[in-house]
């Protein structure tokens, strides 16, 4: 449960997870959730704060950027997989999973389009029939996860425009290569406002607040 919270983006980077209001939250004992995120930590999605305590990694630019590449080669060739794999069936739930996703989207309600979103990728990663590749991809996510509460979900993007909508048509037209272009970008769009979004948690704490100090003399002025 821990590890798909992650996936799904309910944890932000920084944010501290305690052992005990976790365990009330989830309704078990302290041990299991104890023993979930030890096993979260040794696949670098959390790291050791204090006693009783984790937190979600603040990722660097650098690393973001090499998880990013990783990313874009392991799904892609999931998704290529999947289209020659994939049932009629599932791309008809697949269909109906975007239009909640754009919904949920043009209502900003962030959680729901997020585990929309974690839902949308890994039920074609599942039929791509490559456990090997589904799973690194899924230590991938339990790392990049966290991020996607930065995504900018201001942005305008219809129902047609979106990214989805050419993975959906290649899944439909069991064009492999085409789906894992069509994945390829579907990251580097995310990426796109993702990727500022690390530089500003990496910025220090001085020169955020001279930012902040700066656009408090122009609103002034």
């Amino acid at each position: 449960m821990l590890r798909k919270a992650l996936m799904a983006g309910r944890f932000r980077p920084g944010q501290r997870l305690l052992l005990k209001p976790l365990a009330e939250e989830l309704g078990v004992s302290v041990t299991p959730v104890r023993e979930a995120l030890l096993r979260l930590a040794s696949e670098r999605g959390l790291i050791p704060h204090q006693s009783r305590t984790m937190m979600v990694p603040v990722l660097s630019v650098a690393r973001f950027r090499e998880i990013r590449d990783i990313r874009i080669e392991l799904e892609g060739r999931a998704a290529e997989a999947a289209a020659n794999n994939i049932s009629s069936s599932d791309i008809i739930v697949l269909e109906k999973m975007q239009e909640q996703l754009m919904l949920a989207r043009r209502q900003r309600d962030v959680q729901t389009v997020l585990a929309i979103n974690e839902e949308f990728h890994f039920r074609i990663y599942r039929s791509s029939d490559l456990p090997v590749v589904c799973g690194l991809i899924e230590n991938l996510w339990v790392q990049i996860g966290p991020l996607l509460t930065l995504n900018d979900f201001s942005a305008s993007t219809t129902a047609k425009d979106h990214p989805h909508r050419s993975i959906l048509a290649s899944l439909a037209a069991r064009d492999g290569a085409g789906a894992r272009l069509a994945l390829a970008n579907d990251i580097l769009w995310a990426s796109t406002y993702l990727e500022k979004a690390v530089i500003r948690l990496n910025q220090p704490a001085d020169d955020k607040n001279k930012k902040r100090s700066s656009a408090s003399t122009v609103d002034a002025s």
